[in-house]
């Protein structure tokens, strides 16, 4: 049986209510239609923006991250100003959303100086703050990476409980559901190892589904995402980049995807080549203020670099390939695997036509504010 991801869709013509209120406006999920490959450039470009001063003992520097986010913008878009470069990407009218990555909250999660300097742009751009939306898929974690909804900023909302019931996308894989997961069945239990001793057998085989649903914040809210991943290794797929920040974060029965011995290959090159979340990504700013070798996803401190990197790109392949490269030197000094091993889903991405993954077509522009 192929492995490749059965897209299926029920449009339905309604907005969703979100749990945080309704926005002034919202984004329908269409019928997905069969994706078109846009031919690769030649060349793809990323912009690399870095200062030691960045971070300190975890503290980011607002004003240094604003400049070093900035400038990489606008080298990747080729604009003369901030809000030039983001009014490149975006209009005024858009639900524009910020998809951070939270797991290794708070330490090592996307910094909300990132996310500021963001957010502050589009709003320069003309996005109203009410059309500004970060999101990632736990409150809990949300919450301890530092992110709240605030009067006269942006809106966070999270993706537990608002998973879509019509727009689903299935593989050969099946896996088991827990409490979170949309269809599962039964009562709430601590940890998955409880949830695999329960002794109902029925229920145990009710809970086994090879379909994940898609976040309604995506299917429903947003028309545009600026995708923000950390610059992390990661225990189950080999990096929490790019492509996983918006494929294994936004769906729920995830685990599937990312066990051995497939580790996300190939599922999550062809979930990001769904053009519902493909098309909507305008741009990918990876927080690189502190990477995380080893210890990923959620993290651990003796494998941590305060390394004061910002990488931006349109191409969000070309971006996972510089990640594992600058990650894979850290681990061969530490007698490490590569990261790049156990990753071979930022390699299918490039077969799938979705960005650059060899070094000799990737353009690193070094920008020191």
């Amino acid at each position: 049986m192929s492995r490749t991801l059965l897209v299926k869709v029920v449009f339905i013509g309604l907005f969703a209510t979100m749990i945080l209120g309704p926005f002034p406006s919202k984004a329908q999920s269409p019928a997905a239609p069969a994706p078109t490959p846009t031919p690769l450039p030649a060349r793809s470009l990323v912009a690399r923006a870095q200062s030691p001063d960045a971070i300190y003992d975890y503290k980011a520097d607002a004003a240094i991250v604003y400049r070093l986010v900035g400038e990489a913008v606008m080298s990747v878009t080729g604009e003369g100003s901030v809000s030039a470069a983001w009014g490149s990407l975006v209009k005024p009218s858009d639900i524009v959303g910020i998809k951070i990555c939270t797991n290794g909250a708070p330490l090592f999660s996307t910094r909300p100086e990132v996310v500021q300097a963001i957010a502050d742009g589009l709003h320069q751009a003309g996005v109203p703050w009410e059309n500004i939306v970060v999101f990632d898929r736990a409150e809990g974690l949300l919450k301890r990476a530092g992110f709240r909804s605030r009067p006269g900023s942006y809106r966070v909302l999270w993706t537990e409980g608002n998973y879509d019931p019509q727009v689903a996308i299935s593989s050969p894989l099946a896996g088991q559901l827990i409490y979170g997961d949309l269809d599962f069945m039964g009562k709430n239990l601590p940890n998955l190892k409880e949830e695999l001793q329960v002794n109902d057998q029925k229920k145990r085989l009710g809970n086994i589904s090879n379909e994940s649903h898609i976040s309604k914040i995506l299917t429903k809210v947003v028309t545009k995402v600026v995708n923000v991943p950390v610059l992390s290794d990661n225990f189950y797929c080999g990096l929490s980049g790019a492509l996983f920040n918006m494929t294994v974060q936004n769906v729920d029965n995830w685990r599937r995807l990312v066990q051995p011995p497939e580790s996300g290959d190939p599922s999550i090159p062809e979930i990001y080549a769904d053009p519902r979340i493909s098309e909507k990504v305008v741009i990918t700013i990876m927080d690189g203020l502190v990477a995380l070798y080893a210890g990923g996803p959620f993290g651990d401190a003796n494998y941590a670099i305060q390394f004061g990197t910002i990488y931006a790109s349109k191409d969000p392949v070309a971006i996972d390939a510089l990640a594992c490269k600058r990650l894979d030197k850290w681990r061969l000094d530490a007698n490490m695997d590569s990261v790049s091993k156990t990753a071979k889903y930022v390699q299918t991405a490039t077969a799938l036509e979705l960005g650059n993954s060899d070094p000799n077509k990737i353009e690193v522009r070094d920008l020191r504010p």
